[in-house]
């Protein structure tokens, strides 16, 4: 890495000393410094991620723990494990985690985070909060790579489908002023190839299985009977349904705006678009219960549906308080595609 000097129109090269011999430890530093700048680091990685955990145990039946684990906002759980330098037996290790994670049920992963955090993670994901854990990938990060490990990569990634990504680590250091400074660079993909890999890790969503066979088995697994025959209701009137989330969409001038999910114990509403007041509006009609606020940015709203006032107050906004309002798009809104929906819960 050089350092630019405007003033003399020269570069200077910035010492690059290892991990080790600038005295950063694996754990003490390089996992403590990525869990409370998260954001930061996975976005140089080109990564968006929630860290669920550190030093997390994926079986009771093993004394291993997982450097970081995390998860896409599409639910695809990520294994994360950090070296300082270089171990051929990183992947396999993380390859071992996967395995042990994908039997976790969503109640696992619940008992990781508190409320806060579980609910910052629901408006994380752009799918379902039971729909976590579908798929697992793996994200190496190290110094350093060995030639066996890479070569396994490839072969795994090519001929079996598994999401590898390994991201080398750099650190510079500036003589004159004593900052420290980390680079990361995609080594496999290839950095041109980065970007299909990401593609080609969600093309599967659509051809995974569905979760129910039909509405009354999707319904059977809702404990709240108001929503239970709210959601008949809809469906005998012909609401536009979507049975791979459980939920219905609801329209205005062909518009998609609002997509009510059934959880088991409340309905979670997405709304695309804001309209003026419109937290004030949805706070007075289904009350302080129903949790209205800002989501993504400001650019969309959600909040909770528990009674039949609720659910009824909701449908009749929908369909004919709310026809003439004026709408303010703010950008691409979630949910546009069937697979990515934006509505989230338990």
């Amino acid at each position: 890495m050089l350092r630019v000097d405007r003033s003399k129109r020269v570069f200077s090269r910035l010492e690059s000393p290892t991990l080790a011999d600038a005295q950063i430890l694996e754990r003490a530093d390089l996992q403590e410094c990525i869990c409370n700048s998260s954001s930061e680091f996975f976005a140089e990685i080109g990564e968006r991620v929630f860290v669920l955990g550190k030093e997390v145990a994926p079986s009771k039946t093993v004394q291993d723990r997982i450097d970081l684990l995390a998860v896409d906002a599409e639910g695809t759980v990520v294994i994360v494990e950090l070296k300082r330098g270089s171990n051929k037996l990183q992947m396999l290790q993380a390859v071992s985690y996967a395995g042990m994670v994908s039997r976790w049920s969503a109640d696992e992963f619940r008992r990781l985070l508190s409320d806060d955090e579980w609910e910052a993670l629901s408006d994380f994901l752009d799918v379902d909060v039971d729909d976590i854990n579908r798929a697992q990938r793996l994200l190496l990060v190290a110094e350093g790579y060995d030639y066996a490990l890479l070569a396994g990569a490839e072969w795994l990634s090519e001929q079996y489908g598994v999401d590898i990504r390994c991201s080398a680590l750099t650190l510079a250091t500036d003589a004159e002023t004593g900052a420290e400074y980390l680079a990361c660079a995609s080594v496999f993909p290839p950095p041109a190839l980065a970007e299909q890999a990401a593609a080609r890790s969600r093309s599967p969503r659509a051809s995974r299985p569905m979760k129910w066979s039909d509405w009354d088995e999707a319904l059977a697994g809702v404990q709240n009977e108001d929503l239970q025959e709210f959601a008949r209701e809809e469906l005998a009137l012909g609401r536009e349904p979507y049975l791979r989330r459980r939920s219905f969409h609801y329209r205005l001038d062909g518009k998609r705006r609002w997509t009510l999910g059934c959880r088991r114990k409340s309905a979670y509403v997405w709304q695309r678009g804001r309209f003026d007041d419109d937290e004030a509006y949805w706070t007075e009609r289904l009350g302080e219960s129903a949790s209205v606020k800002p989501v993504k940015e400001g650019k969309a709203l959600s909040f909770n549906l528990y009674t039949q006032p609720q659910l009824l107050a909701f449908r009749e906004s929908a369909d004919e308080a709310l026809k003439n309002e004026e709408w303010h798009e703010s950008g691409p809104q979630p949910g546009e595609d069937e697979e990515d929906e934006g509505v989230n819960g338990n």
